[in-house]
């Protein structure tokens, strides 16, 4: 992904971004095809820090060949976004543009076992499900157990191990009719466009290279 250093986030807000998101499409090479699947995705940190993701895709998608090669992939998380006409600057003689946030995460594949992908299945759901419904104690043990079983050997699961993460927060940063641009953005129909507002009024960016986990 082509990004510069001012549209760069720092890696923890990398991290709380892709946390908060967890969903992205993950993509990979293998056997002389390109795969390309969007699923939900937990990115996590070993008990020595080291960042991993992980992640399944039912055992019919063919992309589930490439996790026990080690092959790369990577995934890409995307946040709101929006077109911008040359009249939200509030002049007629800006270029329009795109406003975007992205981050990109790219590693090497490992294969899970059933044990290993029922654990992090659990766990993916306990956040979210904590997320979505305060308080929830729901549980995979909830289900009758032949569902559950069936349902945990319809897929695959892997980690993305070896990552290196990038990000693309483009926010009309180093531009000027800010002001302008986040009245235009919170006037729009649409959530996410108006999330952009506050965006570029105080991008989470900052200068330096993008760090690697």
């Amino acid at each position: 992904m082509y990004t510069r250093d001012h549209f760069s986030l720092p890696l923890p807000a990398m991290r709380e971004f892709v946390q908060a998101k967890s969903f992205g499409v993950l993509a990979t090479y293998h056997a002389g095809e390109v795969f390309t699947s969007p699923l939900p995705i937990d990115l996590r940190s070993t008990d020595e820090g080291k960042l991993f993701v992980a992640g399944h895709v039912a055992r019919a998608n063919d992309m589930a060949a490439a996790f026990g090669t080690g092959a790369p992939a990577t995934i890409t998380v995307l946040g709101p976004d929006t077109y911008v006409p040359a009249e939200w600057f509030g002049t007629r003689s800006r270029i329009p543009t795109w406003l975007y946030c992205a981050v990109e995460i790219s590693g090497r594949f490992e294969l899970s076992d059933g044990a290993q992908t029922r654990a992090d299945v659990e766990l993916l759901i306990d956040r979210l499900q904590k997320r979505a419904v305060e308080g929830s104690t729901w549980t995979l043990d909830e289900i009758p157990a032949n569902l559950s079983e069936g349902y945990l050997k319809n897929i695959v699961g892997f980690r993305l191990r070896d990552l290196r993460l990038k990000s693309c927060f483009r926010l009309n940063q180093r531009k000027g009719g800010m002001d302008t641009l986040a009245a235009a953005l919170r006037a729009d129909g649409d959530s996410a466009v108006r999330e952009l507002a506050q965006l570029v009024l105080e991008p989470p960016t900052a200068n330096g290279g993008c760090p690697v986990s």
